[in-house]
């Protein structure tokens, strides 16, 4: 009488660990359509999208909430909205997301989405680059400091609680940029040098490439115009020399592409954000056992890279041994490069920030420092399918316990899923450029080059005044809607975005 009560209990288990994972087969990406509004430049629809949705209103995902529709209220021109949801991101890293051991036991059998999404490190010091620009538009370039140093102090904080596998992205030669872009709006020469400077520095001491960004001519340019302001001579003269640059004997600086000191008229700094930030796909490996050792491998961006994992002692391996780990993959963006039209000349954007390098680094970083947390998830899964061997035997007899055993890998197998949790509403790049307003002149057309020929333009509104201003500008897909099978034509799209 127990068997037949409890063969359909059996089975009960089994069927629920089996629908628990195919209810987790989709990634994060999968869950919104965020990213469908955001190619469309639909910012209503993808506020409502954020609020409404499930998925992302879990206490869980409180983080993945704020940091994404932060993004998309700055995208809006809502500084002091964007900023209030920023905020409230920051005191939640500050404060250290904690997780609960219910959350744990969960994740250790299903998979690590069970847990608070913590971020990763290049997204909790992006939330400042986003703050700096918004307190920048609301008139406070004061505060605006403040977010733009908090970038490398908020990466040097993080790195300095790891005891092994430090992160590689350590500094960010773009905050520091910024920061001098935030200086001279002041009118601090020489705290904007000082910043050039460091990131210049940065620059130097990785040849000159920064994950995948060379050092922008702007930056030179600017380093060796604001050492002639402050009468730094020495300093002058060796970037001169050091980037080939034919000094200047007049008030321009030596090459015409690139804007010169206008302290009595207007400047402008472009930020160009280009396409979406890469996107957590996962890779489910299995695991060939060799003594004390699990060992695979796999391809990425070409590349052999190979994982090794210890056999938790005193463990079955069974026969089906799967994990799933979280893997970035590169969203192209629709433009490769764009230009703004000024004299009847183009400036070419530069690039200053690349988000794809910096996101695979940082999770591969992370990725070794959590191996522990990948065994301890292997190991939990295996005990529960010796728990479930052994529950089978004592009731069905020594004949189920190796198809029980098999039932409870397969289940294990199937639940295995790699946090694929990130923040999507990011760009792809980030380019800028500086050019010279004039008097009277409030328009300014960009080009943009896309596959096979394709060029748009975009026509955007910079008001005459005097000092220096910084401007966004943001291409998030092909902001012209091309309907299903229809070809892309060269075309003149008027539909991105862009707040002075």
């Amino acid at each position: 009488m127990m068997v037949k009560t409890t063969v359909p209990a059996f089975f009960k288990i089994t069927a629920v660990l089996l629908l628990l994972g195919l209810q987790s087969c989709g990634t994060y990406n999968t869950k919104t359509t965020i990213e469908a509004d955001l190619y469309n430049g639909n910012f209503n629809k993808a506020i409502k999208e954020i609020d409404n949705n499930k998925f992302l209103n879990k206490n869980r995902n409180k983080l993945l909430y704020l940091m994404e529709k932060g993004k998309i209220e700055h995208l809006r021109g809502n500084y002091e909205a964007s900023n209030t949801l920023f905020e409230q991101a920051y005191i939640m890293i500050d404060d250290k997301i904690t997780t609960n051991a219910g959350q744990v036991v969960a994740s250790n059998l299903t998979n690590p989405m069970a847990l608070p999404y913590k971020g990763e490190d290049f997204e909790k010091v992006t939330i400042h680059y986003y703050m700096a620009l918004n307190y920048f538009h609301l008139g406070m370039p004061n505060e605006a400091l403040v977010e733009a140093k908090r970038i490398d102090i908020k990466l040097l904080e993080l790195n300095e609680k790891y005891r092994t596998n430090k992160n590689k992205y350590s500094r960010d030669a773009f905050s520091q940029i910024l920061q001098g872009i935030i200086y001279e709006s002041t009118g601090d020469i020489n705290n904007a040098f000082i910043a050039y400077r460091n990131a210049e520095e940065i620059y130097s001491q990785n040849g000159g490439n920064y994950f995948g960004v060379p050092m922008p001519e702007q930056l030179k340019q600017d380093l060796i115009r604001t050492a002639k302001q402050m009468g730094f001579t020495e300093e002058y003269n060796l970037y001169v020399n050091k980037y080939n640059i034919q000094p200047d004997t007049s008030a321009k600086v030596a090459n015409p592409q690139f804007s010169a000191p206008n302290v009595a008229g207007g400047e402008a700094v472009i930020f160009w954000e280009n396409g979406l930030a890469p996107a957590k796909d996962q890779i489910t490996l299995t695991f060939s056992a060799t003594e004390h050792w699990f060992y695979t491998s796999y391809m990425e961006d070409g590349k052999l890279v190979d994982i090794i994992l210890p056999i938790p002692m005193g463990f079955n391996v069974g026969t089906v041994n799967a994990i799933a780990i979280p893997k970035y993959q590169k969203r192209e963006s629709f433009y490769t490069k764009a230009a703004i039209v000024t004299s009847n000349k183009e400036i070419p954007f530069q690039l200053g920030e690349d988000f794809y390098p910096i996101a695979k680094q940082c999770l591969q970083d992370r990725m070794l420092r959590e191996i522990v947390n990948i065994v301890t998830r292997f190991a939990s899964k295996k005990a529960a399918s010796e728990g479930l061997a052994a529950l089978s035997k004592s009731l069905l007899g020594d004949n189920s316990e190796d198809g029980a055993r098999l039932v409870g890998d397969i289940a294990g197998a199937v639940t295995e899923k790699a946090d694929t949790r990130n923040w999507q509403s990011l760009p792809g790049t980030i380019s800028y450029i500086r050019i010279p307003l004039k008097e009277g002149q409030t328009e300014y057309t960009i080009k943009k080059y896309g596959p096979q020929g394709v060029v748009d333009t975009d026509t955007i509104t910079i008001p005459f005044k005097k000092g220096l201003q910084i401007v966004n500008y943001f291409d998030l897909g092909r902001t012209q809607v091309v309907p299903a099978g229809a070809q892309i034509p060269a075309a003149t799209s008027n539909d991105s975005g862009s707040k002075p």
